[in-house]
């Protein structure tokens, strides 16, 4: 993750960037949905509650973009996906 989105993350959205990183790698625990061509949407529970992130995926590569604290729908959307 690139330092400015690692900031980003930590300051703007209150997230600890670690967090967003390990809902990124937990596959057993998130949900991924394509947004548009090589950007996705991860959701994932943590131990800081429920959290989104977005990522570009190339070339076998992640790259976060941004993460948050999940909002109302995305946590729904979470639970209806991982049942």
């Amino acid at each position: 993750m690139a330092p400015e989105v690692a900031t980003k993350i930590k300051y703007k959205h209150g997230l600890d960037p670690i967090v967003a990183k390990n809902v990124l790698e937990e596959y057993n625990t998130h949900y991924i949905e394509k947004v548009g061509g090589g950007h996705y949407m991860v959701i994932g529970s943590s131990h800081a509650g429920c959290v989104t992130a977005f990522f570009e995926y190339e070339e076998g590569t992640a790259e976060i973009k941004t993460a948050y604290s999940s909002s109302n729908w995305q946590i729904d959307l979470y639970k209806r996906k991982r049942g």
